[in-house]
């Protein structure tokens, strides 16, 4: 199953990753390494292999049907997954990491805000901190804007937070005296 920089080539977004992101529910920590050090050998010291065998692929969000990603090729009868786009896009957004950022342009063409919403309410079930949602939606909800040109009040009403959260995201989005 690929996941994060080696996804987006997988799913030709980009043309390459700077190294090896993988997810095997089960594998030896020895065999990573032995595979590691082979490939560093062909391809030189930098290569590294990323393999994360947890649900949270990485950070705090939990992606429970990670083995039903969608296949996107294969090799002879074994089929090749990779993280839907939508899952990397969130994955990415929540990262909060400054490299990550560019890559959200890189996969908003390829999916919709409406599916962005959707999944977002199906991850945050799964979310690992509680307290981290609020700035995980506002994160969102700055990028539909910015990438689909689409009103911060719409998309806070279709996120599946609580009236608490959804009070604070209205606030920083709306003037106290309009709503």
């Amino acid at each position: 199953m690929l996941v994060g920089g080696t996804a987006l080539a997988g799913w030709k977004i980009r043309a390459y990753s700077r190294d090896v992101d993988i997810y095997m529910p089960e594998i030896s920590a020895d065999a990573v390494e032995l595979v590691e050090q082979e490939f560093r050998a062909r391809h030189g010291p930098s290569f590294r292999l990323d393999v994360t065998t947890g649900e949270n692929v990485w950070g705090q969000i939990l992606i429970r049907d990670i083995a039903w990603s969608p296949v996107i090729g294969g090799i002879s009868d074994l089929e090749l997954r990779a993280l839907r786009i939508e899952d990397l896009f969130l994955l990415k957004l929540a990262s909060g990491r400054a490299r990550d950022l560019p890559d959200l342009d890189l996969l908003a063409p390829r999916t919709t805000a409406d599916a962005l919403v959707d999944r977002w309410n199906q991850l945050i079930k799964w979310h690992g901190d509680r307290h981290a949602i609020l700035g995980f939606a506002d994160a969102l909800v700055v990028q539909l804007r910015r990438l689909f040109g689409l009103d911060p009040v719409a998309i806070i009403a279709r996120l599946e937070v609580t009236a608490g959260q959804r009070e604070l995201l209205l606030d920083m989005y709306c003037d106290r005296g309009s709503k």
